[in-house]
């Protein structure tokens, strides 16, 4: 028999009693594992969805997808089956860019849109930025220490860095993408760390652009990857946010 078709959501369980889904899209590097425990800590009327897009952990033999417009192509497919309820869309670092194409798309054909969007730890994508795509393999190893967020293990191993590699530049490229400078009609939350110096508190307010809604910044104590150390504060913040865009998730 064939094998079967690669999963976008393998963690996902179905929630018939769900008034809301949430799609988590994960930072550069990481996959849909990283969302598994905070089903426990948001509304139990919320279906939490994460994505796994290609190239790592259940889908690590796939090839990973370098190009934004390629991924969100293949990836629609995917979600429609699962948009025939209220939906929000979380994006972490690179996520960021993965949630905003989708609501771009969406809006420029006049389809359904997300009730909001929350954005982490990443930089306002209609910004132009420095492309790290031509970095050399030391000095990108050296950007993957400098963020912190690569298992140390990782970086001992010669022959597991020559695996993951692929994965990671794709995921940078995505991360580097620049995105239309098209506001879209959906209220966005930005959460930053205080001491992430990747991102901004300024570069994090620059969201602010993206949508003719309500804009709202929330803080974090912590680096880049405030999602790990702040993991309480930040689950308090995004159950508080999907409540005030689907009040009745709190009945």
């Amino acid at each position: 028999m064939p094998p079967p078709p690669p999963s976008w959501f393998p963690f996902r369980q179905a929630n018939p009693q769900a008034r809301l889904r949430l799609f988590c899209f994960p930072y550069a590097g990481g996959g849909a594992s990283i969302y598994n425990t905070w089903s426990a800590a948001l509304p139990p009327t919320v279906e939490l969805v994460s994505v796994q897009p290609p190239g790592r952990e259940r889908r690590i033999l796939e090839k990973p997808v370098h190009d934004i417009a390629r991924l969100v192509e293949a990836l629609e497919p995917e979600m429609r089956p699962l948009l025939d309820k209220p939906f929000v869309l979380m994006g972490y670092s690179m996520g960021t860019r993965i949630a905003l194409a989708l609501t771009q798309r969406w809006q420029a054909r006049g389809e359904p849109l997300p009730l909001g969007l929350v954005v982490a730890a990443g930089g306002a994508p209609h910004m132009q930025r420095m492309s790290r795509g031509n970095l050399n393999d030391k000095d990108f190893i050296e950007l993957l220490r400098a963020y912190e967020g690569t298992p140390a293990e990782l970086f001992a191993h010669k022959e597991l860095m020559e695996m993951v590699l692929p994965t990671l530049r794709a995921d940078f490229a995505l991360a580097d993408s620049v995105l239309p400078a098209t506001p879209v009609r959906v209220p966005i939350v930005a959460y930053g760390g205080l001491e992430d110096s990747h991102v901004s508190i300024a570069d994090l307010e620059r969201w602010r652009e993206l949508t003719t809604g309500e804009f709202r910044a929330r803080h974090f104590a912590g680096k880049h990857f405030f999602l790990r150390t702040e993991r309480v504060p930040l689950l308090e913040a995004l159950r508080e946010d999907l409540t005030r865009w689907a009040p009745e998730l709190a009945s």
